[in-house]
């Protein structure tokens, strides 16, 4: 199915300002990058697979972006090196000037240039199924910082919780049930939840 994927973007995509390469092939990553005009950010994710089998071309795209989603594993993995910080400050001289570092229900990791920023994840009871909450952390962290037009340190920070607070919606149902019944008023609630449970 996926052999012959060959993305073709619309004119329309072709000037966004974020511009976010999803999990899949690094080649095509590139290509996708490759048609952009001028995004002010660019972000990837990626996986073990592509790790494991085109870790070339996936160094190669991590040249040209600026925020890089990935798991502590893979971070690690990518590096060469099994401390965390250490393989985050590796992997940002290949290119990141962030590097984002998804760790599961224990939350995420920041790195920026003169930072690093740890978020838990917010606590649930409810969990019905985690697939898709490392991406919708991403949709929710890049939808914050293109809501708000700007990539500081502090909109980083916010944007991180915001992150966290649509993944905690996500797993509470199937695939994407969830976050069709959500509402602006609830991630506000659950940001706003977010800030006391980790004010001290």
């Amino acid at each position: 199915m996926f052999s012959d994927f060959d993305p073709d973007l619309p004119s329309d995509y072709r000037r966004a300002d974020i511009l976010f390469l999803g999990n899949i092939d690094p080649d095509l990553q590139e290509g996708v990058l490759r048609q952009a005009e001028e995004p002010r950010l660019v972000a990837m994710d990626t996986i073990r697979l592509w790790i494991d089998i085109k870790p070339e071309a996936l160094r190669r795209v991590l040249g040209g972006v600026d925020v890089f989603f990935a798991n502590d594993e893979e971070v690690k993995l990518i590096a060469g090196d099994p401390n965390l910080i250490r393989a985050g400050r590796i992997l940002q001289e290949m290119g990141p000037s962030l590097m984002v570092i998804k760790k599961g229900e224990h939350g995420v990791l920041v790195m920026g240039r003169d930072f690093v920023f740890a978020a838990p994840a917010f606590p649930c009871e409810k969990v019905v199924d985690p697939t898709g909450a490392g991406d919708s952390f991403g949709g929710g962290f890049l939808g914050y910082l293109d809501k708000v037009g700007k990539f500081g340190e502090e909109e980083v920070r916010r944007a991180a919780v915001y992150g966290s607070v649509m993944a905690s919606f996500t797993i509470e149902d199937f695939s994407i049930d969830r976050l069709k019944t959500v509402t602006m008023e609830q991630i506000e609630e659950r940001f706003n939840a977010f800030r006391k449970l980790v004010a001290f």
